[in-house]
């Protein structure tokens, strides 16, 4: 980033403080973008670019305004000079307080983006693609993406933190037709790194996943809807976590009416469970695709707990919910981007056991499952948050006998209320599944931002699925 871009936030904040603002904040970004998506074989689209700009944000008269500049529009004089208008529906608010940071955290690539040409990525991706393509497979969508953001965040308070985090993503969906069926399957692979992240190796495992699921599902039986004891694996550990009870869990939903507002201090929840955020989240040197050591407020991340031995112990927060809840800012204000203010977001949310010692391997799980279902691979589904129900497709389903995996069964979905899956946690497990492979972008208020992770499986003793 340009030093006068650094000089250029110094100088608003100073102006602002002058002119009577008790809060700025200045956000400096430069995104380097790279993308390719592929049908059935075919480029459809293909670009990279470089954007660049600055958003501001002033706490003026106890309210919070928000302005963005691209790099051509900026000037201390625009910005000083910009009208905060209070609108009806805008609160007044507090920020809790914060020690200022002063910190540089550059995230490296073993194998740089620009090492590897234009040319040979779209050659593998194709390969990749088109390598899924066989009969029952009548379509399939490859979309790959690069992006490294480099980040300033300076506050009027002394905080000065620079980040420059890359990340990289790979999708598969795949389409199978057979016999009057259809049946359609996802598969990811992406973190936080370089291309070390997408060997050939990997790439050539998440294709055939996506292929394997849509096949295999295509061909397998249906469930009978019902109530069934069930094993969730890694993946659909992070979608309950994430979509069903993070949510509900961000401060500002549970300010507006979430149905963990006033839960605060109560048990909502299996004592074995516990439900974390994690700003930082690492396994076997694969960081979490939500992985941030700052937040767009400049607030360190942390490993948050936001449900502990079944009580609900905190919510997630920015400094004004932080505030109003009174609560520890927990580092969870993000923002897609420099044209939008910061908003309480998720990170990398899952469900782990509230007591280490006492969890159990995959292998102890299926044993103590005994007669029921294995559920692998979540793929999207709605919440409502006022009444906590659920309902989210599973891509691979299995049968389970004495403790014995037996046949594949088609892909169907689950649902339910949350609380009421959350006191039905009969037992958790220790053996994390790989976190590529649960990478995702997370839509609120009209922003995307990457989360993820995956987690260990869970034994849920009663689970509608089917339907």
């Amino acid at each position: 980033m340009d030093q006068s871009i650094l000089d250029f936030c110094e100088k608003v904040i100073e102006k602002w403080l002058q002119k009577g603002a008790s809060y700025v904040e200045c956000r400096t970004e430069e995104r380097k973008t790279f993308s390719v998506k592929i049908v059935d074989g075919v480029i459809k689209s293909l670009g990279s670019g470089i954007v660049s700009g600055v958003g501001v944000r002033i706490l003026y008269k106890g309210f919070m305004f928000f302005k963005s500049y691209s790099l051509t529009e900026a000037s201390p004089e625009k910005i000083v000079f910009f009208e905060p208008v209070e609108k009806p529906w805008m609160e007044k608010v507090s920020l809790v307080s914060i020690k200022p940071t002063i910190d540089e955290v550059i995230v490296e690539q073993k194998k740089k983006f620009e090492d590897v040409s234009t040319e040979e990525k779209v050659s593998l991706l194709l390969k990749e693609n088109r390598g899924i393509i066989e009969d029952p497979i009548k379509t399939a969508e490859t979309v790959y993406e690069e992006l490294t953001v480099d980040k300033w965040i300076i506050t009027s308070e002394g905080t000065k933190v620079h980040m420059k985090i890359p990340y990289v993503y790979l999708s598969h969906r795949a389409t199978a037709r057979e016999n009057g069926r259809i049946n359609e399957s996802r598969a990811r692979l992406g973190g936080i790194g370089g291309l070390e992240l997408m060997s050939a190796e990997k790439l050539e495992k998440v294709s055939q996943r996506a292929k394997a699921r849509a096949v295999e599902g295509v061909r397998a039986k249906r469930v009978k809807p019902g109530a069934y004891r069930v094993l969730l694996d890694g993946e659909i550990n992070h979608l309950f976590a994430h979509e069903a009870v993070g949510h509900a869990s961000e401060a500002d939903s549970a300010k507006t009416g979430s149905l963990l507002r006033k839960k605060l201090g109560k048990r909502i929840a299996s004592p074995i469970v516990d439900l974390i955020d994690d700003g930082r989240f690492e396994i076997n040197g694969i960081k979490g695709f939500g992985w941030i050591p700052y937040d767009d407020e400049g607030v360190p991340t942390e490993k948050t707990y936001i449900i502990k031995e079944g009580v609900l112990v905190s919510y997630m927060t920015d400094r004004a919910t932080a505030s109003y809840f009174n609560l520890k800012p927990t580092g969870n204000a993000r923002a897609q981007d420099f044209t939008f203010p910061p908003i309480v977001r998720m990170r990398n949310t899952y469900i782990a056991a509230s007591e280490p010692e006492k969890a159990l391997s995959n292998e102890e799980l299926l044993e103590a499952l005994g007669n029921g279902l294995l559920l692998k691979g979540g793929r999207g589904g709605q919440v409502e948050p006022l009444t906590g129900t659920f309902t989210f497709g599973v891509q691979e389903v299995y049968l389970v006998e004495k403790s014995e995996i037996k046949e594949r069964l088609a892909s169907t979905s689950i649902s339910g209320n949350f609380l009421e899956v959350l006191n039905k946690i009969r037992a958790v497990g220790k053996e994390f599944d790989e976190p590529e492979a649960s990478v995702g972008f997370c839509g609120k208020g009209g922003q995307s931002v990457p989360v993820g992770v995956s987690g260990v499986w869970l034994l849920v003793e009663k689970l509608h699925v089917g339907g």
